[in-house]
């Protein structure tokens, strides 16, 4: 019997899926490369999806970032008072906002508005490159300058009693 006319045997083409979405900054936490990955694999097919995955992304996140973790308002909100840079709490918003959107639609139809989900990757990744890839590399610039220059900026800021 010839294998080849064996109906079984034929094959499909297949293509990989495209995945529009930016891959996840190289330091994002471990806790949120998951759900970043999974929002990424999903955002064609379903951008509300994608934007509540990416919700909860940013819910680990903060805790990372030293909120609690439970409730991202008011994560944002003690990150504010601590300091946090006014586009990295509206970057933090867009994603919270946008997310909400997408469980609990008010104004935003993510279905038709494949962009607005776009815009939530960059801003992950944002607020990544801004919270923890930049300080670490200014972090580790600081610790590689010879013993003798830090020894010194450290006694210049040291408090006069």
């Amino acid at each position: 019997m010839d294998s080849r006319n064996d109906e079984s045997k034929k094959g499909f083409l297949v293509f990989p899926a495209t995945l529009p979405a930016q891959e996840a900054h190289e330091d994002l936490p471990a806790e949120c490369k998951h759900d970043f990955e999974e929002a990424r694999a999903i955002c064609d097919l379903s951008p509300r999806g994608a934007a509540a995955i990416l919700r909860l992304c940013l819910q680990k996140l903060l805790k990372h970032l030293g909120g609690t973790g439970e409730h991202i308002d008011s994560d944002i909100k003690f990150l504010v008072a601590n300091g946090l840079d006014s586009h990295i709490q509206q970057a933090l918003d867009v994603i919270r906002v946008t997310g909400n959107n997408a469980v609990h639609p008010l104004e935003m139809n993510l279905e038709d508005d494949e962009d607005s989900v776009l815009v939530l990757f960059e801003m992950i990744n944002f607020i990544v490159e801004e919270r923890i890839s930049r300080p670490q590399k200014t972090q580790n610039r600081f610790a590689n300058l010879p013993e003798k220059a830090r020894l010194a900026i450290e006694k210049r800021d040291k408090p006069k009693v």
